[in-house]
C-alpha cells in the first residue's frame, strides 16, 4: 500500500509540476512581451488548468497582457495578445466582467482595422467574445 502511494504521490507531483512550469513559461512569455504562437496559446487544456493563475497579483498577467495591446507594434504579439484575451474571457467564468473592468475593450477595438490581417483577425475575435460571451462566440474561433 504504501509503494502505491507513493507511486501515486510522484505521478501527482508530476502533472503540478508539469501544470506549474507551462505557467510559468506563459507568465515570462507575457512579462518579456515576446508572444509568440507557442502551442499553450491555443490549447485548451492549458486554459482550462491555468485559467485561476490568472487571479494573482490582482490579475498582474492580465494587466500586462492588455498594457502589451497598446505599447507594442510588431503585429504577431498583437494578434497573439488578442487571442489570449479572448482565451481569457472563454474560460474565465467573469471573465468578461474582468477584461471590461480593466478598460480592455477600447484597446482591443483599435486593433480591429489594423493593417495585418492576423491582427485584425484576433481582435475581432476577441470583441465577439466580449461582447456576445464564450458559449455564444466559440463558433467563431478559426
Amino acid at each position: 500500500d504504501l509503494l502505491e502511494a507513493l507511486n501515486q504521490l510522484e505521478e501527482g507531483m508530476k502533472d503540478n509540476i508539469k501544470k506549474l512550469s507551462s505557467f510559468d513559461k506563459y507568465k515570462q512569455e507575457i512579462l518579456l512581451g515576446h508572444l509568440d504562437w507557442s502551442p499553450m496559446h491555443k490549447d485548451p487544456i492549458f486554459w482550462r488548468e491555468n485559467i485561476s493563475n490568472f487571479e494573482d497579483n490582482d490579475f498582474q498577467i492580465l494587466r500586462v497582457l492588455i498594457t502589451i495591446l497598446e505599447t507594442s507594434s510588431d503585429p504577431k504579439v498583437l494578434a497573439v495578445a488578442c487571442y489570449d484575451l479572448s482565451q481569457f474571457i472563454q474560460y474565465h467564468p467573469a471573465g468578461r466582467i474582468i477584461v471590461t473592468d480593466l478598460k480592455a475593450k477600447e484597446r482591443v477595438m483599435k486593433l480591429m482595422n489594423h493593417e495585418y490581417a492576423e491582427v485584425t483577425k484576433n481582435a475581432i475575435l476577441c470583441i465577439q467574445r466580449l461582447f456576445l460571451g464564450a458559449k455564444y462566440a466559440s463558433f467563431l474561433q478559426a
